[in-house]
C-alpha cells in the first residue's frame, strides 16, 4: 500500500529555476530588513539544528518582493 504524504513544497524547491539568479542579500537586506544569513537558514529549514521556515507572511513578503523585482527588470529590459 502507497502512502501519499501532502506537505507543502519548501520556497527553495518552488524557487529552484531562478535560485542562482538571484542576489538574495539585496532581497533580504531591502525586502525584510534582515540578514543574507537569516534568509538563508529559511532556505535551509534549519537554524543551529533547529527547525526553521517561512512563516504565510513571510512566504507572501517573499512573494511580492520577487513580484517587485520581476516588474523592476522587465521595465528595465523593455527600455532597452
Amino acid at each position: 500500500m502507497e502512502y501519499i504524504v501532502n506537505r507543502k513544497a519548501s520556497v527553495k524547491e518552488v524557487l529552484s529555476d531562478v535560485y542562482e539568479e538571484v542576489n538574495w542579500a539585496y532581497l533580504a537586506k531591502n525586502y525584510f530588513g534582515k540578514t543574507r544569513s537569516w534568509l538563508y537558514h529559511k532556505f535551509s529549514g534549519t537554524n543551529n539544528g533547529a527547525p526553521d521556515d517561512f512563516s504565510d507572511v513571510d512566504r507572501e513578503r517573499l512573494r511580492g518582493a520577487l513580484v517587485d523585482m520581476a516588474d523592476r527588470i522587465r521595465a528595465a529590459a523593455d527600455k532597452l
